[in-house]
């Protein structure tokens, strides 16, 4: 496969060498797999392991520099750190200079956060864990010169400041512009993929960027740039259907899913009791500013910042734009906002004991695609959930709180593709459905929410917002996305007590 960006910068390198060239010898540490359910001698046994083996798999690669017997000792090591300490002097003994790659360096630890395990994880990173003494071992190796170059990437920065002057040699480079467009797709590069199959036709290509864009495009890591990344795990989960002239069965790959799973985990509400107010913020509002904080350890998750900060890190916010000498940080695609609408029904369900049933919210889904009439869904919607939480306090009845539901509802079952406050026409529309072209959804529809207050004559908002969705149909892009279909128009009018849906011919 060609991806003209990361193929290019590959060829530059290729064809201007350095003088280093070649004078590397690699050792690749991969810390994903470890085991963490079974306390902490498992995970020292799971870690050694690791070490051991990627290391015994270096040292067969470079056999011609090292004595066979070399081989023989490390495999009757059972410590990562002498692990490490033997790799350091094999590599000044035969005056070598290493460069060492360690991928997923936090994996483990997210794993301890997400298991409730902090304890474990405060232990072995502690002054005398095997954690922290290996990554000293790692230190020192670098300032001995044996390894000349480490390059880590993870997750978060947890754990590097968990580790203070156990190693503190790294610097992060996520924020950096000049490694903006090496952390995902660019859109000429997803442009080329698209055009590397070829097996489209030219509308429905345009269809499928289209939508590429909308679930997996957005992601920004540096103020300083300007163009945005499509996240590439999704793009090639999208790539491996696509090659087959289709879609994914889902447009969310579930390795994903589950990464994503793991940061519920690490913001479990008993860690952090305003998680629900900030992601509720995130929603209403499809942004937030704050600082960006490139290091902090456990215990500052629930500063405001780092908790906000580690969403981004894990790619749940991204960054939106500078804002004076701070930021403001936004939801990127409607992978990540479906995932954050999922985490409202679980929230909202658990609350109320369980009552919600999603084979009842896919009738009522269904019901809506067949028919393109939102009653039976917004009747389920506002019986099952609004009424309740409303009087609960749970949410504001209000009209962003009510959007919030709505879409978390119809994240269960998707057969449309919802936007939340898209740009149409210089206004933002409450609630678009374009159908997913999988199910053979044959509507479209534009639902602008009013909520009106006790002894509010509801005339004026009626009039409001026929103007708007009117100027909302007109627009250009979502006429391409509704293109084939039958356009459904409605006012839902929120009363504190009930519901009301106005169709507008």
């Amino acid at each position: 496969m060609t991806i003209s960006g990361h193929v290019c910068m590959t060829k530059n390198i290729h064809e201007h060498p350095t003088e280093e060239r070649n004078s590397y010898l690699i050792l690749r540490l991969d810390f994903s797999g470890i085991e963490t359910s079974y306390g902490k001698e498992k995970l020292y046994e799971s870690f050694t392991d690791k070490v051991k083996k990627q290391l015994i798999t270096f040292l067969y690669r470079y056999e011609e520099y090292f004595k066979t017997s070399i081989v023989n000792e490390v495999k009757k090591e059972s410590d990562p750190t002498q692990l490490m300490t033997s790799f350091v002097s094999i590599i000044k003994q035969n005056q070598k200079k290493a460069y060492l790659l360690i991928d997923e360096y936090d994996n483990f630890a997210n794993d301890l956060i997400g298991a409730h395990q902090d304890d474990v994880y405060y232990e072995v990173l502690s002054r005398t864990g095997f954690v922290r003494t290996f990554y000293e071992l790692i230190k020192e190796g670098a300032q001995t010169g044996a390894l000349s170059r480490i390059f880590m990437t993870g997750v978060s920065p947890i754990m590097l400041d968990d580790m203070t002057s156990g190693f503190n040699i790294s610097k992060n480079i996520t924020l950096e512009k000049t490694f903006n467009e090496s952390l995902g797709f660019t859109q000429s590069e997803a442009e080329t993929m698209v055009d590397y199959y070829n097996i489209l036709p030219e509308k429905e290509k345009n269809k499928a960027l289209d939508d590429m864009k909308t679930y997996y495009d957005g992601y920004l890591f540096s103020e300083e740039c300007t163009e945005r990344l499509y996240n590439p795990d999704m793009v090639l989960h999208f790539m491996n259907s696509f090659t087959e002239g289709r879609y994914p069965k889902t447009m969310t790959d579930m390795n994903v899913k589950t990464d994503y799973g793991k940061i519920q985990r690490l913001i479990r509400e008993d860690r952090n009791t305003t998680e629900s107010s900030k992601i509720e913020t995130i929603l209403e509002k499809d942004e937030i500013v704050t600082k960006l904080v490139e290091m902090f350890p456990l215990e500052m998750i629930t500063n405001r910042e780092s908790f906000i900060s580690l969403m981004f890190y894990m790619g749940m916010l991204t960054i939106k734009e500078p804002f004076m000498a701070i930021v403001k940080l936004k939801v990127p695609n409607l992978v990540i906002r479906e995932i954050f609408w999922e985490y409202m029904y679980h929230k909202v369900n658990r609350v109320l004991g369980d009552t919600i049933d999603i084979a009842s919210i896919a009738n009522v889904t269904q019901t809506l695609a067949e028919t393109g009439n939102p009653e039976e869904f917004v009747e389920y919607a506002y019986d099952k959930v609004m009424k309740y939480v409303s009087n609960r306090d749970l949410i504001h009845f209000e009209e962003k709180h009510i959007k919030i539901l709505l879409l978390s509802f119809l994240s269960m079952n998707q057969v449309y593709i919802p936007y939340s406050e898209p740009e149409m026409n210089k206004g933002y529309a409450d609630i678009v459905l374009v159908p997913d072209s999988r199910y053979g959804v044959k509507n479209s529809q534009i639902w602008e929410l009013k909520y009106i207050k006790e002894k509010e004559n509801p005339e004026s908002k009626i009039k409001e917002a026929k103007e708007q969705i009117q100027r909302y149909e007109a627009d250009e892009k979502f006429l391409r996305l509704s293109e084939g279909t039958q356009v459904f128009r409605y006012i839902l009018l929120a009363y504190k007590d009930r519901m009301e849906i106005l169709e507008i011919a």
